[in-house]
């Protein structure tokens, strides 16, 4: 996350999952409020804006980048989440094959950025009742196993799609406003033992 000023943030949230889950659907649901049945597959890497005003008053300029989830552009994908704050990590609850390669993709996000990195793993089509093959149980076990947040959203009904973004954002926040107070700890300790040091 990057402070542009004292009021306002701009963070980098990418997409990842198999293709065709929806992530580009979720994506436009939430920037532009628009829902189309006929998207085409993403490929490579596209790039969406939106700016929040948050309750705080803070304003905060999220970008999406939307991933392609085919093979042959994990390489792109993984090169460009080293600069990632945030991860929407979606399966397809109607796909069990997109719910199996979720810890695939949990390996591989790993690999780059750490165990500790805010991630919110989200069941995508929840309209589609009737299709369902992975319960909410399951991708609940599996967010709470690996720490993750939770949500089962619907871009063509707007199903927790603002709510499962908004859930992130503050968990980014969250994190970067703790890691300024343990600086600022650790800064007024080395002072302490300096001013100690002196006196004796």
């Amino acid at each position: 996350m990057t402070q542009i000023d004292d009021n306002s943030w701009k963070i980098n949230l990418f997409t990842l999952g198999n293709s065709a889950v929806g992530k580009t659907s979720f994506i436009l649901r939430f920037t532009k409020n628009s829902f189309n049945h006929n998207y085409l597959a993403t490929i490579g890497i596209d790039f969406l804006v939106k700016n929040l005003k948050l309750p705080t008053g803070e304003h905060v300029k999220i970008c999406f980048y939307d991933t392609a989830g085919q093979e042959q552009y994990k390489s792109i994908s993984f090169n460009l989440i080293k600069g990632a704050d945030g991860i929407l990590l979606m399966y397809d609850i109607t796909d069990k094959k997109s719910f199996e390669s979720i810890s695939n993709w949990i390996e591989s996000i790993k690999e780059v950025k750490g165990d500790d990195f805010p991630i919110v793993l989200i069941g995508n089509k929840s309209d589609l009742i009737e299709q369902r093959v992975i319960k909410t149980e399951e991708g609940q076990k599996e967010a709470d196993n690996n720490g993750f947040l939770f949500f089962e959203t619907s871009s063509k009904d707007s199903i927790n799609v603002e709510e499962s973004v908004d859930a992130i954002v503050k968990k980014i926040i969250g994190k970067t406003n703790k890691q300024k107070e343990n600086n600022i700890k650790l800064q007024k300790k080395k002072v302490e033992e300096k001013k100690t040091q002196c006196n004796c």
